[in-house]
Protein backbone atom coordinates (compact mmCIF):
# COMPACT_ATOMS: atom_id res chain seq x y z
CA UNK A 1 0.00 0.00 0.00
CA UNK A 2 1.59 3.33 -1.02
CA UNK A 3 2.22 5.87 1.70
CA UNK A 4 0.35 9.17 1.59
CA UNK A 5 3.40 11.38 1.09
CA UNK A 6 1.73 14.65 2.18
CA UNK A 7 0.50 13.05 5.40
CA UNK A 8 3.84 11.34 5.96
CA UNK A 9 5.86 14.52 5.40
CA UNK A 10 3.61 16.50 7.77
CA UNK A 11 3.92 13.76 10.38
CA UNK A 12 7.71 13.65 10.01
CA UNK A 13 8.01 17.44 10.30
CA UNK A 14 5.91 17.40 13.46
CA UNK A 15 7.85 14.46 14.84
CA UNK A 16 11.26 16.06 14.31
CA UNK A 17 10.06 19.36 15.82
CA UNK A 18 8.84 17.54 18.94
CA UNK A 19 11.99 15.43 19.11
CA UNK A 20 14.47 18.31 18.95
CA UNK A 21 12.43 20.34 21.46
CA UNK A 22 12.61 17.42 23.88
CA UNK A 23 16.16 16.16 23.18
CA UNK A 24 17.91 19.50 22.63
CA UNK A 25 15.88 22.13 24.52
CA UNK A 26 18.77 24.55 25.14
CA UNK A 27 20.64 24.21 21.85
CA UNK A 28 20.55 26.04 18.53
CA UNK A 29 18.16 24.28 16.13
CA UNK A 30 17.72 24.84 12.40
CA UNK A 31 14.65 23.15 10.94
CA UNK A 32 14.67 22.08 7.27
CA UNK A 33 18.09 23.57 6.56
CA UNK A 34 19.42 23.43 3.03
CA UNK A 35 22.89 21.87 2.87
CA UNK A 36 25.75 22.33 0.45
CA UNK A 37 27.17 25.03 -1.75
CA UNK A 38 24.92 27.76 -3.07
CA UNK A 39 25.77 26.63 -6.61
CA UNK A 40 24.99 23.03 -7.62
CA UNK A 41 28.44 22.49 -9.14
CA UNK A 42 30.54 24.59 -6.76
CA UNK A 43 31.41 28.29 -6.54
CA UNK A 44 30.71 30.28 -9.70
CA UNK A 45 32.26 33.78 -9.43
CA UNK A 46 30.69 34.85 -12.74
CA UNK A 47 27.18 34.65 -11.23
CA UNK A 48 25.49 37.68 -9.73
CA UNK A 49 24.38 37.19 -6.10
CA UNK A 50 20.73 36.79 -7.19
CA UNK A 51 21.71 34.11 -9.71
CA UNK A 52 23.79 32.25 -7.14
CA UNK A 53 20.83 32.34 -4.72
CA UNK A 54 18.55 30.83 -7.39
CA UNK A 55 21.09 28.05 -7.96
CA UNK A 56 20.78 27.23 -4.25
CA UNK A 57 17.40 25.55 -4.83
CA UNK A 58 19.36 22.44 -5.82
CA UNK A 59 20.61 22.07 -2.25
CA UNK A 60 19.43 19.10 -0.15
CA UNK A 61 17.23 19.55 2.95
CA UNK A 62 18.19 18.22 6.36
CA UNK A 63 15.14 17.72 8.57
CA UNK A 64 17.01 19.46 11.37
CA UNK A 65 20.50 20.60 12.31
CA UNK A 66 21.30 21.02 15.99
CA UNK A 67 24.29 22.94 17.30
CA UNK A 68 25.44 21.96 20.80
CA UNK A 69 28.55 23.19 22.59
CA UNK A 70 30.63 20.39 21.05
CA UNK A 71 28.54 18.78 18.27
CA UNK A 72 26.97 19.72 14.96
CA UNK A 73 24.14 17.19 14.59
CA UNK A 74 22.42 16.55 11.25
CA UNK A 75 19.07 14.83 11.75
CA UNK A 76 17.02 12.77 9.32
CA UNK A 77 13.63 11.76 10.72
CA UNK A 78 11.25 9.10 9.44
CA UNK A 79 8.01 7.75 10.81
CA UNK A 80 9.15 4.33 9.55
CA UNK A 81 12.74 3.28 8.95
CA UNK A 82 13.63 3.41 5.29
CA UNK A 83 16.63 1.77 3.66
CA UNK A 84 17.51 5.09 2.02
CA UNK A 85 17.79 7.04 5.29
CA UNK A 86 21.40 6.11 6.13
CA UNK A 87 22.59 7.05 2.64
CA UNK A 88 20.81 10.41 2.86
CA UNK A 89 22.66 11.15 6.08
CA UNK A 90 26.01 10.20 4.56
CA UNK A 91 25.36 12.65 1.70
CA UNK A 92 24.23 15.35 4.14
CA UNK A 93 27.39 14.85 6.17
CA UNK A 94 29.52 15.44 3.09
CA UNK A 95 27.57 18.60 2.27
CA UNK A 96 27.94 20.17 5.74
CA UNK A 97 31.47 21.57 5.16
CA UNK A 98 30.18 23.34 2.02
CA UNK A 99 27.18 24.92 3.77
CA UNK A 100 27.72 28.66 4.29
CA UNK A 101 25.11 28.85 7.06
CA UNK A 102 27.14 26.38 9.16
CA UNK A 103 30.62 27.81 8.56
CA UNK A 104 30.96 29.23 12.09
CA UNK A 105 30.21 25.80 13.63
CA UNK A 106 32.79 23.73 11.71
CA UNK A 107 34.96 23.39 14.83
CA UNK A 108 32.38 21.03 16.34
CA UNK A 109 32.26 17.25 15.90
CA UNK A 110 29.89 16.22 13.10
CA UNK A 111 27.22 13.73 14.21
CA UNK A 112 24.70 12.13 11.86
CA UNK A 113 21.49 11.14 13.66
CA UNK A 114 18.61 9.01 12.41
CA UNK A 115 15.35 9.43 14.34
CA UNK A 116 12.50 6.98 13.68
CA UNK A 117 9.23 5.95 15.26
CA UNK A 118 8.92 2.48 13.72
CA UNK A 119 12.33 0.88 13.58
CA UNK A 120 13.71 -1.63 11.07
CA UNK A 121 16.55 -3.59 12.70
CA UNK A 122 18.40 -3.97 9.40
CA UNK A 123 18.32 -0.22 8.73
CA UNK A 124 19.52 0.42 12.29
CA UNK A 125 22.38 -2.06 11.86
CA UNK A 126 23.49 -0.48 8.57
CA UNK A 127 23.22 3.03 10.03
CA UNK A 128 25.32 2.08 13.05
CA UNK A 129 27.94 0.46 10.79
CA UNK A 130 28.16 3.83 9.01
CA UNK A 131 28.69 5.62 12.32
CA UNK A 132 25.18 7.08 12.44
CA UNK A 133 23.60 7.67 15.84
CA UNK A 134 20.16 6.02 15.96
CA UNK A 135 17.30 7.23 18.13
CA UNK A 136 13.77 5.92 18.46
CA UNK A 137 11.13 8.53 19.16
CA UNK A 138 7.45 7.82 19.72
CA UNK A 139 5.36 10.98 19.46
Amino acid sequence: MPRNTDFTKYGEMRMVAEYVAQAYPDDIVYMRLRLGSLAPDGPRPELKPEEAAMAGVFRRWADAVVITTDELIVIEASLRSDTGDPSKLVVYGRLVPHTPELREFMNRRLVLELVVSVEDPVVRMVAQELGIRCRRYEP
